[in-house]
């Protein structure tokens, strides 16, 4: 019956939902995309050294470490991220092109029944009978739409199907149709409300699977881990950026009463260092033969016996003490 027909009726707005996503996601994307790119150093600093021949050398080695440095951050995590999420953008840009001939769904019975507003009973009922014939179930039943009467796939008619009977029940019904009139809902009146469209595909039941596995990862995997790792990572620092066992190293070794002496061993101690330039196999000889060079110089500091803290001690007395690099020490 016409009742029970209608108790099934849901819509499903696809159009409103992609506009919907393409809006938070312009959000999200222009900031983080703005915050990225301030890091990339696309052109090369202003430097006045750059004009003498003495400084030839040093300004090509710099150069290089900038491009390398450049490189590395465009295709590091966040270069990824930032590739993908405009491709998905983009992408959805072309969706919505694609959709843009279509409207968002609203629920209009004379316009579903295909008549002017302010049809007479026969004419309304005149024109549910064509309809329902044309897109009823039982005429089309297979997904090749040459096959139905409507020419269009089964689903698509069972729901033109529901829609037809919900504008007729509206039309014929003295109570849905006036409040249709009044409110624009056969409903009535239910006052202010903010839905976001969900797409159609978001409760098709040959999707239930896929779409209960991806709630799962996000849920379950994904924000918890990704929640964990940030955790991690902020837990080591400061509010001012330094690193814990930094501030902790320095507050130990540093007093008024502290030496400039002991300064670049104190510096070296700094756990940034030791994580960022860690002492490896393959420098073992041209750090030892620099760290000759120097070790005259040397004032002993707490931490000298440890390696990382003498790989950056070495470099930090071969830079104030203007000697040269070994390159695999770059």
């Amino acid at each position: 019956s016409v009742e029970l027909v209608a108790m099934a009726f849901e819509v499903f707005d696809d159009v409103a939902f992609y506009w919907f996503l393409f809006s938070v996601m312009v959000m999200v994307i222009v900031p983080m995309s703005y915050s990225f790119l301030s890091t990339l150093q696309l052109r090369p600093p202003a430097d006045w050294t750059r004009q003498l021949d003495s400084c030839k050398e040093k300004n090509e080695r710099i150069e290089r470490e900038r491009r390398k440095d450049l490189m590395s951050k465009l295709f590091g995590w966040r270069g990824v991220g930032f590739i993908c999420s405009w491709t998905l953008l983009i992408a959805l840009a072309m969706r919505l092109t694609v959709m843009q001939n279509e409207e968002m769904y609203t629920f209009n019975p004379y316009r579903i029944l295909a008549i002017e507003e302010g049809a007479e009973p026969g004419e309304i009922k005149k024109a549910y009978r064509k309809m329902s014939l044309k897109f009823h179930p039982d005429k089309n039943q297979d997904d090749d739409p040459e096959k139905n009467s409507c020419l269009c796939p089964a689903k698509e008619a069972a729901d033109l199907f529901i829609k037809i009977a919900k504008a007729y029940e509206t039309l014929t019904d003295d109570a849905t149709r006036d409040n249709y009139e009044k409110y624009g809902n056969p409903d009535g009146y239910h006052g202010t409300s903010v839905t976001i469209g969900l797409p159609s595909w978001l409760t098709d039941k040959d999707n239930e699977l896929a779409i209960l596995v991806a709630y799962f990862v996000a849920l379950i995997v994904i924000i918890p881990t990704v929640v964990g790792l940030w955790w991690r990572n902020s837990s080591k620092f400061l509010e001012d950026g330094v690193m814990q066992n930094t501030a902790y190293c320095f507050y130990r070794q540093i007093s008024e009463h502290t030496a400039a002496k002991f300064m670049p061993g104190i510096l070296s101690s700094a756990v940034e260092f030791s994580e960022a330039v860690p002492c490896r196999n393959n420098q073992a000889d041209d750090l030892s033969k620099l760290h000759n060079r120097v070790r005259e110089q040397f004032v002993k500091n707490q931490g000298d016996v440890n390696n990382d803290i003498m790989k950056v001690k070495t470099l930090l007395y071969a830079f104030l003490l203007r000697e040269p690099v070994p390159p695999s020490l770059q």
